[in-house]
C-alpha cells in the first residue's frame, strides 16, 4: 500500500477490484457500499461517466505537454466563476502541494515567517505543517498550543515558525494577535474541521479571524481541499460567508483525478503573476488532470438545484443513523455539514451534554477501540468507513435513500453483533 491511511485497515484489509457508483467489489466478489469515497473527490460517485469520457477523450489528444494549454483558462475561469475569493490560480498535483506553494506565496508577500494552525487541522504532510494531530491526543502531556511533528524522521526545526492554537478558541486568537500579530505571515484553516470530527466553526469565528488578519496584514488561507464544492457551489467561505485572501482545492473538483489548485484575488497573486514567487511542477495542471476539472466543475455548474438535493441526502443519512443509534442505545456523536458527516461511537452511555467545540473535547469522549471494532463488523456487513472514529463519511449522488437504508440495516446489525 502506498499511504499510511491505508494501513490503518489491516487488520481486515479491502482490496478493490473495481468501483462504480457508491459501490466497491473487492478482490473477493464481495460488494460494499463505500462512505469514504477515496477521501471525498467523487462527488457524482465512482466511475462518473461525463468527467470519464471526457479524459478519455483528452488522452487521445495528449495529456501532458508541459505547456500552457487552453484547457488552463477554461478550468482557472470556472473556479473564478464559482469561489467567492478566487480571481486567479495556479494548479498542482496534491493539496500537499498546494499548500506548501500557497504558504511560501504568503511569506512571500508579507516579509514574514510565522504561519498559524489549528489542532487537528491537516494540511498535507510537507515538511513545515505536518504536525501531529489526531495520534497527538494520544500522548499523555499535550496541550493545544504544543507543536509536535507529525512523522519519524521530520527535521526537529522545521516547525520553528509554526504556531497552533485550539480550534474555535477566540481568546487565544486574540491573545496571540495582541503579542505577536506584526510576525504573522498567514494563518492557514479548514474553515470546517473536516479530517477530525467535521467540527463546524462556532458562530463568528471565521469572521474573527477575517478582521484580525486583516488588520495585522497578514494573510488567511482556507484549505477547501475537502470542503471546495463539497459543502456549497462556493465551498465553505460561500456557506460561512467569509472570503480568505488565498485558498487551496482539491478532491471535488478533479472528481478523482490528481489535481489541485490555489488562487485568490489578484493583489494576493501578485507576487506569482510577476514571476517574482516560486512555484513549479513538471506535472501541474497536466490536461489530463484539467480536463476533469473543466468536467467536473462544469457539470456541477450545469446543475441547479445540486446542492439542495445534495442536502436532503445529508439531512437523511444523519436522521436515519441517529435513529439506529438510539434504537440500539448507543451513544454516538454525528456532526454534519451539507454531505460531509462524522459519525463516532462513544464512550458509556450517555450522549454528551454539549456539543465539542473542538478535536481534544471530541476525543475525549470517543470509544476508538470499539468503534473501531464496529467498523469491522459493518464492513463485513457490506458496508466501508474509515477505521479512525475521527475520519469523516463522504456522501455523493449515488448515496440514494435506498442506499442509505441498507447502510442503516448494516449498522444496526454490526451495533447488535458488537455486544
Amino acid at each position: 500500500m502506498s499511504s499510511s491511511m491505508r494501513a490503518a485497515a489491516v487488520p481486515l484489509p479491502l482490496v478493490v477490484r473495481s468501483a462504480g457508483g457508491c459501490l466497491l467489489r473487492d478482490v473477493e466478489d464481495g460488494e460494499i457500499i463505500d462512505l469514504n469515497m477515496g477521501y471525498g473527490p467523487h462527488l457524482f460517485g465512482y466511475a462518473d461517466r461525463e468527467v470519464l469520457d471526457a479524459v478519455a477523450d483528452q488522452f487521445a489528444k495528449g495529456h501532458m505537454t508541459g505547456l500552457p494549454h487552453e484547457l488552463d483558462a477554461r478550468a482557472g475561469a470556472l473556479i473564478a466563476e464559482l469561489v467567492p475569493g478566487v480571481e486567479q490560480v495556479r494548479f498542482a498535483n496534491s493539496g500537499t502541494e498546494a499548500v506548501a506553494s500557497a504558504l511560501r506565496l504568503a511569506r512571500a508577500t508579507t516579509g514574514r515567517t510565522l504561519v498559524v494552525t489549528f489542532e487537528g487541522h491537516y494540511h498535507g504532510w510537507s515538511e513545515t505543517v505536518l504536525r501531529a494531530g489526531k495520534t497527538a491526543l494520544h500522548m499523555e502531556g499535550t496541550r493545544p498550543t504544543d507543536v509536535v511533528p507529525g512523522a519519524l524522521g521530520m527535521i526537529p526545526e522545521a516547525l520553528a515558525h509554526t504556531v497552533q492554537l485550539g480550534w474555535n478558541d477566540p481568546d487565544a486568537l486574540r491573545e496571540l494577535f495582541a503579542r505577536d500579530g506584526d510576525r504573522i505571515a498567514a494563518v492557514i484553516v479548514e474553515p470546517v474541521l473536516a479530517n477530525a470530527g467535521v467540527i463546524p466553526p462556532a458562530p463568528g469565528f471565521l469572521q474573527l479571524l477575517r478582521e484580525l488578519t486583516g488588520r495585522s496584514g497578514a494573510m488567511l488561507v482556507f484549505d477547501e481541499v475537502i470542503t471546495g464544492f463539497r459543502v456549497a457551489r462556493g465551498g465553505a467561505q460561500e456557506r460561512y460567508g467569509v472570503e480568505p485572501d488565498l485558498t487551496v482545492l482539491s478532491k471535488v473538483m478533479g472528481g478523482g483525478f490528481p489535481v489541485a489548485a490555489f488562487g485568490g484575488r489578484r493583489h494576493a497573486m501578485r507576487m506569482l503573476a510577476s514571476n517574482e514567487a516560486h512555484h513549479a511542477g513538471v506535472y501541474a495542471g497536466n490536461h489530463a488532470a484539467l480536463r476533469a476539472v473543466v468536467a467536473m466543475l462544469g457539470k456541477i455548474r450545469s446543475l441547479p438545484g445540486l446542492y439542495e438535493r445534495l442536502e436532503d441526502t445529508g439531512q437523511y443519512m444523519e436522521d436515519t443513523v441517529r435513529e439506529v443509534f438510539a434504537t440500539e442505545k448507543r451513544p454516538v456523536h454525528i456532526n454534519r455539514v451539507g454531505t460531509l458527516m462524522s459519525v463516532a461511537l462513544l464512550k458509556g452511555s450517555a450522549e454528551p451534554s454539549a456539543e465539542p467545540r473542538d478535536l481534544r473535547q471530541l476525543a475525549a469522549l470517543v470509544d476508538f477501540p470499539r468503534h473501531r471494532r464496529l467498523q469491522t463488523l459493518a464492513q463485513k456487513e457490506g458496508v466501508y468507513f474509515h477505521p479512525n472514529a475521527l475520519e469523516p463519511w463522504f456522501l455523493s449522488t449515488a448515496h440514494t435513500r435506498d442506499v442509505i437504508d441498507k447502510v442503516a440495516g448494516a449498522l444496526q446489525r454490526s451495533l447488535v453483533g458488537l455486544g
